[in-house]
């Protein structure tokens, strides 16, 4: 039991570490088959830039999502949508495209999570396409057991325009069906005693 956690540790530093020279602005989820997750978040700047997204977990290993993204200092918007897939207990590997202002561009990526104690989660991710990258690291705090409060930095460079800031948000997690909580637990998290 120890060597699993220690190998999944050592994994998730090794994914977070590669993952922080330059990902998508909503944060990464631990969801459970049948759980819809809504995230809203504010970027810190007053050009009032925002986006808000939708995660479904389908499968015990894949989840799809929408995101929207509106950065009015930079002149563009984004509509993302993608498919996440599970590679363990706290790693993903991401496809997706990019439409922005009428281009289409795909990505691929990967992101991690871990949690730090009974009420911090961390995130980190990385999505890379054509002339588009994005890059993010975050900490989200349970309010309750459906509603985060989450907290994040992201880097994103689009067509040569570099957009970089702090994004406050709430994330909130709706039990469409799927797994008997109760039952089976959750089956994404990985505990580190930090």
């Amino acid at each position: 039991m120890l060597k699993k956690k220690t190998k999944t540790a050592i994994v998730s530093f090794f994914c977070t570490y590669l993952m922080l020279g330059t990902a998508m602005a909503a944060p990464v989820k631990n969801l459970e088959t049948g759980d819809l997750n809504v995230d809203f978040m504010i970027h810190n700047s007053s050009d009032s830039g925002n986006n808000y997204n939708f995660d479904y977990k389908i499968t015990h290993t894949l989840t799809v999502g929408f995101e929207k993204t509106n950065w009015r200092s930079a002149g563009y918007k984004v509509n993302e949508t993608y498919a996440q897939f599970n590679f363990g207990p706290s790693s993903r590997f991401i496809v997706g495209n990019a439409e922005m202002n009428s281009h289409n561009k795909s990505f691929l990526g990967a992101a991690t999570t871990g949690i730090l104690n009974e009420d911090w989660d961390y995130y980190a991710s990385q999505v890379i396409g054509s002339h588009f990258r994005e890059s993010q690291i975050g900490l989200s705090y349970k309010l309750t057991d459906d509603l985060k409060t989450n907290f994040t930095y992201r880097v994103g460079k689009f067509n040569d325009k570099k957009c970089d800031g702090f994004y406050w948000g709430l994330s909130y997690r709706f039990n469409m069906g799927g797994i008997n909580k109760e039952d089976a637990g959750d089956d994404s998290n990985v505990m580190f005693g930090i």
